[in-house]
Protein backbone atom coordinates (compact mmCIF):
# COMPACT_ATOMS: atom_id res chain seq x y z
CA UNK A 1 0.00 0.00 0.00
CA UNK A 2 2.82 2.32 0.68
CA UNK A 3 4.67 1.63 -2.24
CA UNK A 4 1.22 2.40 -4.41
CA UNK A 5 1.15 5.63 -2.43
CA UNK A 6 4.32 6.86 -3.13
CA UNK A 7 3.85 5.57 -6.82
CA UNK A 8 1.05 7.53 -7.39
CA UNK A 9 2.81 10.48 -5.69
CA UNK A 10 5.70 10.55 -7.97
CA UNK A 11 3.38 9.99 -11.02
CA UNK A 12 1.25 13.56 -9.63
CA UNK A 13 4.38 15.51 -9.13
CA UNK A 14 5.59 15.15 -12.91
CA UNK A 15 2.25 16.13 -14.26
CA UNK A 16 2.45 19.29 -11.85
CA UNK A 17 4.97 21.11 -13.41
CA UNK A 18 5.79 23.99 -11.04
CA UNK A 19 6.15 25.85 -13.88
CA UNK A 20 2.07 25.84 -14.94
CA UNK A 21 1.56 27.99 -11.34
CA UNK A 22 4.40 30.43 -12.22
CA UNK A 23 3.00 30.99 -15.40
CA UNK A 24 0.07 32.18 -13.80
CA UNK A 25 0.75 34.25 -11.29
CA UNK A 26 3.93 35.15 -9.45
CA UNK A 27 4.89 37.48 -6.51
CA UNK A 28 7.38 40.35 -7.69
CA UNK A 29 9.21 43.61 -7.06
CA UNK A 30 8.74 46.01 -10.31
CA UNK A 31 10.62 49.36 -10.32
CA UNK A 32 8.79 51.35 -13.27
CA UNK A 33 11.35 54.75 -13.13
CA UNK A 34 10.11 57.72 -11.53
CA UNK A 35 9.68 56.56 -8.47
CA UNK A 36 7.04 54.12 -9.57
CA UNK A 37 7.47 50.89 -7.61
CA UNK A 38 4.92 47.75 -7.38
CA UNK A 39 5.10 44.41 -5.04
CA UNK A 40 2.38 41.70 -5.80
CA UNK A 41 1.41 38.85 -8.00
CA UNK A 42 2.45 39.48 -11.51
CA UNK A 43 2.10 37.94 -15.07
CA UNK A 44 4.14 37.86 -18.39
CA UNK A 45 5.82 40.78 -16.03
CA UNK A 46 2.76 43.12 -15.48
CA UNK A 47 0.95 43.64 -12.60
CA UNK A 48 -1.64 41.02 -12.60
CA UNK A 49 -3.96 39.36 -9.70
CA UNK A 50 -3.12 41.70 -6.37
CA UNK A 51 -0.47 44.01 -5.68
CA UNK A 52 0.27 47.50 -4.58
CA UNK A 53 1.46 50.31 -6.42
CA UNK A 54 3.45 53.65 -5.22
CA UNK A 55 4.42 56.70 -6.67
CA UNK A 56 6.70 57.95 -5.07
CA UNK A 57 5.30 59.49 -1.59
CA UNK A 58 2.41 60.82 -2.76
CA UNK A 59 0.10 57.97 -4.48
CA UNK A 60 -0.61 54.53 -3.66
CA UNK A 61 -2.84 51.89 -5.24
CA UNK A 62 -3.88 48.68 -3.03
CA UNK A 63 -5.91 46.05 -4.72
CA UNK A 64 -6.82 44.24 -8.04
CA UNK A 65 -4.83 44.43 -11.42
CA UNK A 66 -5.36 42.69 -14.88
CA UNK A 67 -2.11 43.20 -17.23
CA UNK A 68 -1.02 45.76 -15.53
CA UNK A 69 -3.91 48.02 -15.20
CA UNK A 70 -6.12 48.67 -11.99
CA UNK A 71 -8.99 46.42 -12.51
CA UNK A 72 -11.31 44.97 -9.90
CA UNK A 73 -11.42 46.09 -6.04
CA UNK A 74 -8.95 48.53 -4.91
CA UNK A 75 -7.80 51.62 -2.94
CA UNK A 76 -6.19 54.65 -4.34
CA UNK A 77 -4.68 57.32 -2.06
CA UNK A 78 -3.09 60.93 -3.06
CA UNK A 79 -1.87 63.32 -1.26
CA UNK A 80 -1.15 66.65 -3.03
CA UNK A 81 0.19 69.60 -1.11
CA UNK A 82 0.38 73.22 -2.72
CA UNK A 83 0.88 76.69 -1.97
CA UNK A 84 -1.45 77.35 1.30
CA UNK A 85 -3.20 73.60 1.33
CA UNK A 86 -2.81 70.09 1.50
CA UNK A 87 -5.81 67.91 -0.58
CA UNK A 88 -6.52 64.56 -0.07
CA UNK A 89 -8.03 61.57 -1.91
CA UNK A 90 -9.02 58.29 -1.54
CA UNK A 91 -11.43 56.12 -3.61
CA UNK A 92 -12.07 52.28 -2.36
CA UNK A 93 -14.25 50.75 -4.76
CA UNK A 94 -14.27 49.08 -8.26
CA UNK A 95 -11.97 49.62 -11.07
CA UNK A 96 -11.68 48.93 -14.66
CA UNK A 97 -8.54 49.56 -17.23
CA UNK A 98 -7.19 51.91 -14.96
CA UNK A 99 -10.40 53.87 -14.52
CA UNK A 100 -12.91 53.93 -11.77
CA UNK A 101 -15.88 51.51 -12.66
CA UNK A 102 -18.73 50.51 -10.68
CA UNK A 103 -19.84 50.85 -7.08
CA UNK A 104 -17.51 52.75 -5.06
CA UNK A 105 -16.98 55.99 -2.28
CA UNK A 106 -14.39 58.84 -3.38
CA UNK A 107 -13.71 61.12 -0.53
CA UNK A 108 -11.90 64.43 -0.78
CA UNK A 109 -10.35 66.87 1.83
CA UNK A 110 -8.77 70.07 1.22
CA UNK A 111 -6.59 71.00 4.43
CA UNK A 112 -5.13 74.21 5.14
CA UNK A 113 -1.13 74.28 6.30
CA UNK A 114 -2.35 74.59 9.81
CA UNK A 115 -4.35 71.90 9.99
CA UNK A 116 -7.89 73.16 9.58
CA UNK A 117 -10.61 71.36 7.10
CA UNK A 118 -11.71 74.01 4.39
CA UNK A 119 -13.42 72.12 1.98
CA UNK A 120 -14.94 67.96 1.41
CA UNK A 121 -16.65 66.49 -0.73
CA UNK A 122 -17.88 62.70 -0.72
CA UNK A 123 -19.12 60.55 -3.34
CA UNK A 124 -20.80 57.44 -3.25
CA UNK A 125 -22.48 54.99 -5.55
CA UNK A 126 -21.96 54.24 -8.95
CA UNK A 127 -18.68 55.53 -11.34
CA UNK A 128 -18.37 54.93 -15.05
CA UNK A 129 -15.14 55.77 -17.17
CA UNK A 130 -13.85 57.88 -13.65
CA UNK A 131 -16.93 59.90 -13.53
CA UNK A 132 -19.75 59.46 -10.85
CA UNK A 133 -23.31 58.71 -12.14
CA UNK A 134 -25.52 57.84 -9.42
CA UNK A 135 -25.68 57.91 -5.75
CA UNK A 136 -25.16 60.47 -3.25
CA UNK A 137 -22.74 63.67 -3.15
CA UNK A 138 -21.75 65.84 -0.62
CA UNK A 139 -20.19 68.69 0.29
CA UNK A 140 -18.87 70.68 2.68
CA UNK A 141 -17.32 74.84 2.44
CA UNK A 142 -16.45 76.22 6.14
CA UNK A 143 -16.68 79.50 4.01
CA UNK A 144 -19.67 79.46 2.48
CA UNK A 145 -23.29 79.99 3.22
CA UNK A 146 -24.97 77.72 3.42
CA UNK A 147 -22.27 75.83 4.16
CA UNK A 148 -23.70 72.25 2.74
CA UNK A 149 -24.92 70.72 -0.68
CA UNK A 150 -26.35 67.77 -0.81
CA UNK A 151 -27.07 65.68 -4.11
CA UNK A 152 -29.17 62.09 -4.47
CA UNK A 153 -29.41 60.91 -8.47
CA UNK A 154 -30.75 57.79 -9.73
CA UNK A 155 -32.81 56.90 -13.03
CA UNK A 156 -36.28 58.18 -11.71
CA UNK A 157 -35.26 60.73 -9.25
CA UNK A 158 -33.09 63.71 -8.41
CA UNK A 159 -32.98 65.53 -5.60
CA UNK A 160 -30.83 68.53 -4.00
CA UNK A 161 -30.36 70.45 -0.75
CA UNK A 162 -28.48 73.64 0.08
CA UNK A 163 -28.46 74.42 3.95
CA UNK A 164 -27.23 72.55 7.04
CA UNK A 165 -26.62 69.48 7.74
CA UNK A 166 -28.35 68.19 11.27
CA UNK A 167 -32.18 68.24 11.10
CA UNK A 168 -32.45 68.47 7.16
CA UNK A 169 -36.46 67.39 7.18
CA UNK A 170 -37.63 69.11 9.92
CA UNK A 171 -35.80 72.10 8.12
CA UNK A 172 -37.51 71.80 5.13
CA UNK A 173 -40.93 71.77 6.96
CA UNK A 174 -40.08 74.73 8.85
CA UNK A 175 -38.96 76.87 6.50
CA UNK A 176 -35.16 76.45 7.66
CA UNK A 177 -32.85 75.94 4.30
CA UNK A 178 -31.34 77.54 1.38
CA UNK A 179 -32.66 76.14 -1.44
CA UNK A 180 -34.64 72.69 -2.51
CA UNK A 181 -35.13 71.00 -6.00
CA UNK A 182 -36.85 67.57 -6.81
CA UNK A 183 -37.57 66.07 -9.56
CA UNK A 184 -38.94 62.69 -10.70
CA UNK A 185 -41.04 62.51 -14.18
CA UNK A 186 -43.13 65.19 -14.52
CA UNK A 187 -43.29 66.10 -10.52
CA UNK A 188 -40.67 69.09 -10.63
CA UNK A 189 -40.53 71.63 -7.44
CA UNK A 190 -37.84 73.99 -7.01
CA UNK A 191 -37.54 76.08 -4.01
CA UNK A 192 -34.89 78.93 -2.67
CA UNK A 193 -33.89 81.59 -0.59
CA UNK A 194 -35.64 84.66 -2.18
CA UNK A 195 -38.09 82.88 -4.34
CA UNK A 196 -41.75 84.12 -3.42
CA UNK A 197 -43.60 80.37 -2.00
CA UNK A 198 -46.14 79.22 0.38
CA UNK A 199 -44.03 77.75 3.52
CA UNK A 200 -47.68 76.22 3.95
CA UNK A 201 -48.05 74.62 0.24
CA UNK A 202 -44.03 73.81 0.86
CA UNK A 203 -44.55 71.64 3.81
CA UNK A 204 -47.02 70.07 2.67
CA UNK A 205 -45.85 68.92 -1.09
CA UNK A 206 -42.58 67.58 1.88
CA UNK A 207 -45.05 65.51 3.70
CA UNK A 208 -46.52 63.85 0.28
CA UNK A 209 -42.70 63.35 -0.68
CA UNK A 210 -41.33 62.53 2.45
CA UNK A 211 -41.74 58.69 2.63
CA UNK A 212 -39.78 59.01 -0.74
CA UNK A 213 -36.76 61.59 0.66
CA UNK A 214 -36.37 60.16 4.23
CA UNK A 215 -33.84 57.47 3.57
CA UNK A 216 -31.89 59.75 1.50
CA UNK A 217 -31.65 62.56 3.69
CA UNK A 218 -30.78 60.03 6.59
CA UNK A 219 -27.91 59.54 4.23
CA UNK A 220 -26.93 62.73 3.48
CA UNK A 221 -26.59 63.40 7.61
CA UNK A 222 -24.90 60.39 7.82
CA UNK A 223 -22.29 60.70 5.09
CA UNK A 224 -22.08 64.37 5.98
CA UNK A 225 -20.02 62.94 9.61
CA UNK A 226 -17.64 62.10 7.34
CA UNK A 227 -16.70 65.36 5.88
Amino acid sequence: MLLYVLGLTLCLSLFMSPHASDAASSMSTLELGNGVTYYGETKNGKPHGYGTMTWGKSKTYKGNWIAGKRSGQGTYKVVTRGEDSITELKYEGFWKNDKKEGKGELLIKEISLTGEMQEARIQTGTFTKDQWITGYEVRHITVADPPYSFVYKDSNMSLKILGDAGNILDGLKDGYFFSFTYQKGKVYKDVGVGDEFSQKQFSSFIKSVEKEIKPHINQFEKLAQKL
